[in-house]
């Protein structure tokens, strides 16, 4: 594993996914502040999905007139619901979270302060500790990740004190060692696998070989 690709999986790849819970836990926070109802989280949607048509018929526009060639039918029939079909993640997780939230803040705050910060831990161990083992479950895109922050965010925002200063560089700390771990032991394991396929084939032509020796000359 060299410098490039630390570099690009920890600042390339790995900003966006940073940029991504930011706007996220900032919406969520102060989603908190207030009590969310189906029609006002609905009525979001909604707003996104008029922004995204507006947004989608333009690009469609120019790419019909700069560059045809990569616009196909299935994508222009995509970009008139952008939203429900898919064509940007974020947007539909986001929609999708929001449609959910009313039900979602109600049955967090049902649960009181003990099952709600249990709740939290057991999240917090269940995907993020196995994500960072090659092969196991995880979280990365997709509303069930938004959820899964929301538990998060409400549980601390609700029932826990403040964290100091030194507390968050600490978290910040363990944040960057984490992925550097998690992406050498997957280097480890795409390695022997490489190694494991390779020693198969040959053994495979090995056999094969030998059986063309044995083979009784006509």
């Amino acid at each position: 594993m060299g410098p490039e690709r630390i570099f690009f999986q920890l600042v390339m790849a790995g900003g966006g996914k940073v940029g991504v819970v930011i706007f996220f836990s900032i919406s969520a926070w102060f989603f908190l502040d207030k009590e969310q109802t189906i029609k006002s989280n609905l009525k979001r949607v909604w707003i996104m999905e008029r922004e995204l048509l507006f947004w989608s018929l333009i690009l469609v526009t120019f790419y019909l007139v700069f560059d045809r060639a990569d616009l196909s039918m299935k994508l222009m029939v995509k970009s008139v619901m952008s939203l429900s079909m898919g064509v940007w993640w974020y947007a539909t997780a986001y929609a999708i979270f929001l449609a959910l939230l009313p039900f979602l803040a109600k049955g967090l705050k049902a649960l009181g302060r003990e099952y709600h910060l249990a709740l939290a831990a057991t999240v917090l161990v269940i995907w993020e500790l196995t994500s960072f083992i090659p092969g196991m479950i995880g979280i990365n895109d997709g509303f069930f990740g938004f959820i899964y922050l929301f538990i998060l965010i409400s549980a601390y925002k609700w029932y826990m004190e403040p964290f100091t200063t030194r507390q968050v560089w600490l978290m910040i700390g363990t944040g960057l060692v984490f992925p550097v771990v998690h992406l050498r032991l997957h280097n480890i394991v795409a390695t022997r696998a490489r190694h494991g396929n390779i020693y198969h084939r040959r053994l495979a032509v090995a056999r094969h070989h030998s059986r063309l020796r044995h083979v009784p000359a006509v």
